[in-house]
This record gives C-alpha cells, structure tokens and sequence, in this order.
C-alpha cells in the first residue's frame, strides 16, 4: 500500500511541475534566453538594411573590396525586438570589440561575488574600454580566467588553464550566446604574446575559433555580427545584469565625439546630427584589414537600437560607412513620421525608466 501510495505521490508530483513553468525567475540566463527567443525578424527593416548597404557600396569603391557583416536590433518600447542583417552569421575577428564582452563579465562576476573590483581593476577597465589599452585587456582577462602569463604549460596543467580560458565563453553560452569565441585577451605583438598564451593561440583543437585560419595562430577569437548584437541588446534591455549594473556597464562605454573626434566615421558619428537626441554606448575594432564598431543608440524617448559593423578587406577600409549607415538607419527608425505610422513605438512608463 505504501509503494502504490508512493507511486501516485510521484505522479500527482510530476503532473504538477508544470505549474512552476511560468513562475518568475531570478536567474540571468534563464531571463536572457528568454528575451532572446523573442526575436522577430524584420522583412521590412532587411529590405531597407539591403537597400542602404548597395547604396552605399555603390557609392564608394574602397568599400566594395570589402567584407561587410552588419547586424542590426530594433528595441521598439511596446514590442519585441526586431533584427535585421547581412552575413551576420559570418565569423569574423573582432579587433578590440570583445573588451565591451569583458566589462560585461568583469560586473557579472562582482555582482556574484566572484570578483572584487578594486581601484587596481577598476583603473584597468577604463583603460581596457575607453583607451582600448591591450595591456590592460590581458590584466582583466587573467582576473576573469583567474589564469597567469607564464612559460608553456605541461599537458595536465595546460588543460586547466584551457578550461579556465573558457570562463566568459561558458557566461555567454549561459545567456543564450553561441557564436562567440572569446578565450583571449588582445594583444600588442610586442613581446606581449609569449609562453602559455602563445600555446594556446597555437592549439589547434580548440572549438569555435575562427575558421579557415591559418597558421601559426589557429585559435583566433571570433564573433559574428548577429551574436554581438545580441549582447547588446541583453545590456541595452538590462536582462544579462541588473538595471544598476547595466547602467554602470553603459556609463563605462558612453562615447563623445568632441572628447574622441575618431568616433565621427563610427556609430556615433550617425546621431553627430542629432546631438542631444540621443546617447551612445559602444566599442570600437581597428587591426590591420579590420574596421568596426558595435554600439547601443538610446533615443531620448526610450527607443533605442543596436548596430554591429565589422568591415574586413584589403587594403583596409577607413572610410564612414559606418557612420553613413548608421545615420540612414536613424532617419528611418526615429524620425517622428515614422514613430506616429507605429504604434508599437509609444513611450511607456517602463521605456522612461530604464537605466
């Protein structure tokens, strides 16, 4: 009797789980892949994206001997978010834009307690994000993997430190994010890249680096333009960290073009002509054939939207795609026209609060 009343116990238990399913939750990654499975895809938005990236190739020849990988996020007030892209899926290395990925992570583990952000640290991330200093990168990324710079590693040992390399990339995979491959800092290439850090850029049978590369750096950082947007638009919503750490993480990447007049060909030169409208929030790429930026736009009604650029060719592109691309993207999207043909786009109270 007690093993058929024990037996219908575990059903009646099992029967009531469902129950739970929709039970709010204070876990991140369950609120980001959440947010993230709400997605919509934006044929209308696509067909404009299209038509002003030909535009502007058409326009210029230098950028037409480039690889171009935008991805784009509408964040309407009142409505799911919408993307639009081109060769968003397509890896690429990213420059210094992971550095944005590791502030996020570096606040991420101080809200757990894992990390203490001290004057040290916390000196070290300004220079990381706003000076996008790569000695700082690689002091931050060893606290993150808590790994040291140090001689080759025997294979035992060498393990352990891949696992820990992969610290940020298993946050990112918690949150939804897959097609990042960020396991390194950056480098100077002045004597910077020696020993262990070399041996791992040197490994080939690490998963997810940048493929098709060659030798003898085989695992390369890689992003895709659609993965980064999708950060982003976790940091411009609050629903990676909480609203007060996503703020403090926002506040670290606000960009001025008075204070940094190279931001003119980059996103924030789009709103140049709308300063005071809006506020922006990103980080910067430029290496060799690389060319990118990836950012927030925070209208001053709540509106805001994500772009990701990463251009990649030779010889390298210098130009203002970026800006002109973003500055076409904001006179569609924020214009008041456009805001009274959507009803979508209406301010809330929600949208007036947010971080």
């Amino acid at each position: 009797m007690q093993r058929i009343l024990g037996l219908l116990g575990a059903a009646f238990g099992l029967l009531a789980l469902p129950a739970f399913a929709d039970e709010p939750t204070d876990d991140p990654g369950e609120i980001a892949e959440a947010y993230l499975a709400s997605f919509e895809l934006a044929p209308a938005l696509q067909a404009f994206l299209d038509a002003s990236i030909e535009k502007l190739r058409a326009e210029d020849a230098r950028l037409r001997q480039q690889q171009i990988r935008v991805a784009i996020v509408d964040l309407p007030a009142e409505a799911p978010p919408r993307l639009a892209h081109w060769h968003g899926d397509s890896p690429v290395y990213p420059a210094s834009v992971p550095k944005f990925v590791y502030l996020m992570a570096a606040y991420a583990w101080r809200d757990e307690g894992q990390l203490q952000i001290d004057p040290e640290l916390d000196r070290q991330l300004r220079a990381m994000v706003y000076h996008s200093s790569n000695r700082a990168t690689q002091h931050v990324v060893r606290k993150l993997t808590r790994t040291e710079a140090g001689p080759r590693l025997t294979a035992e040992d060498y393990q352990e430190f891949v696992r820990r390399r992969h610290a940020v990339k298993r946050w990112l995979e918690d949150l939804g994010i897959q097609d990042l491959h960020l396991v390194h800092p950056t480098y100077d290439g002045g004597g910077d890249l020696h020993g262990r850090d070399e041996q791992f850029l040197q490994d080939k049978t690490v998963e997810g680096a940048l493929p098709q590369q060659k030798g003898p750096y085989f695992n390369r950082q890689a992003m895709t333009a659609n993965g980064t947007a999708r950060v982003l638009a976790l940091l411009a919503e609050d629903k990676a960290l909480s609203p007060k750490t996503s703020a403090e993480v926002r506040e670290r990447m606000r960009r001025d073009t008075r204070r940094q007049p190279y931001l003119l060909k980059r996103i924030a030169g789009g709103v140049e002509h709308r300063r005071g409208e809006f506020e922006v929030f990103a980080k910067t790429g430029t290496w060799g054939p690389i060319f990118s930026d990836a950012g927030i736009l925070r209208n001053s009604d709540g509106h805001q939207l994500v772009v990701v650029a990463f251009l990649q060719g030779s010889p390298a592109y210098r130009g203002a795609f970026i800006a002109r691309l973003t500055k076409a993207l904001v006179e569609r999207l924020f214009t008041p026209a456009a805001a009274a043909s959507d009803p979508r786009r209406t301010r809330s109270p929600r949208a007036a609060a947010r971080g």
